[in-house]
């Protein structure tokens, strides 16, 4: 029985992410205090990137076999989530002054923040009416 997130579904997916990487980036803000990024913009910067890499990560993956999610999943998306979360370091925290061990630190945690956010994002899309369809 085929199923997939519908219009609805990915809507919820989006704001559980957004408020999420939103609230991160407010702690973030506390730890660099010469940022004047609004934690608003960041979280939907965050949130816009993750979106596309993660359709992107998602194709590629079920054409090399890899099922979603599973450990194999979570460890091709390691580096990525990673690579994602210095990116936006680099966009909003970290210039002029970087520095690759606390940018790797806030990375990691940020890693930690995005999987813990996968839970409450993919339940809300099979808990909330018009999430999931099923044929």
């Amino acid at each position: 029985m085929p199923m997939g997130a519908g219009p609805a579904g990915l809507a919820y997916f989006v704001a559980v992410k957004l408020a999420g990487y939103t609230a991160m980036a407010y702690y973030l803000r506390k730890k660099y205090p010469q940022s004047t990024a609004s934690p608003w913009v960041v979280g939907a910067t965050r949130t816009l990137i993750g979106l596309g890499a993660g359709i992107g990560l998602v194709f590629l993956t079920e054409r090399i076999g890899i099922v979603t999610p599973s450990f194999a999943f979570y460890g091709v998306m390691l580096p990525l989530r990673i690579a994602e979360w210095l990116l936006v370091l680099w966009l909003f925290y970290e210039r002029p002054d970087w520095r690759w061990s606390r940018a790797l630190r806030w990375a990691s945690l940020g890693y930690v923040v995005s999987c813990l956010l996968d839970a409450p994002a993919v339940l809300s899309m099979f808990v909330l009416p018009g999430g999931v369809w099923v044929c």
